[in-house]
């Protein structure tokens, strides 16, 4: 009968691991986790890729290369932002160099939204519209900021937009809010 090791108890190595003939462990082929990323990383990772390609329809990828590029807000799918049946009503975005905030007005509520250089999205505020108390749009030297004040005495704001687009936000904003009340 062999006694076991402890995990703690130092192993000594094969007394025969210098000769050409011992049986050394063979080595994977390809890169090693440690090269590559930690296996179950690499695993979700896939399974991510997949279940993203999987998930839209050949109808909603649409064409895999535009005809005409787009600014970077424009493209914002937003895939994970939306909840099923949500509608987008309005979408306002910053002026340079604030040309990665969002407001998104959807039939259920209000997000403040940021992008990044990679179309990654970060959501940094969000309200029903039923906690919307006032919404208002302030010009200052061509430049234009939208404030959605709250109920609860907090407020959402995007700063440095066009007048024009910040009227029409701040008008499609106070319609549909009525909408939802009555």
């Amino acid at each position: 009968m062999t006694s076991h090791s402890l995990p703690s108890d130092p192993v000594r190595p094969a007394e025969d691991a210098d000769r050409p003939e011992s049986v050394r462990p063979a080595v994977p082929d390809g890169p090693s986790p440690a090269e590559d990323g930690w296996l179950p990383f690499r695993a979700f990772r896939r399974w991510a890729r997949t279940r993203r390609t999987d998930s839209r329809s050949a109808a909603q990828r649409g064409p895999t290369a535009p005809d005409s590029p787009r600014p970077r807000a424009e493209r914002l799918t937003a895939r994970g932002l939306f909840r099923p049946g949500e509608i987008e009503y309005a979408r306002l975005r910053s002026l340079p160099p604030f040309d990665t905030d969002l407001l998104i007005l959807t039939n259920a509520r209000i997000m403040r939204v940021r992008t990044d250089a990679q179309g990654s999205i970060a959501q940094l505020s969000e309200a029903t519209l039923r906690q919307a108390a006032d919404v208002r749009a302030e010009e200052s030297r061509g430049r234009a900021t939208v404030t959605v004040e709250l109920h609860v005495g907090s407020s959402m704001r995007l700063e440095e937009t066009t007048p024009a687009e910040a009227q029409r936000f701040v008008d499609t904003f106070t319609e549909v809010v009525s909408r939802s009340r009555t």
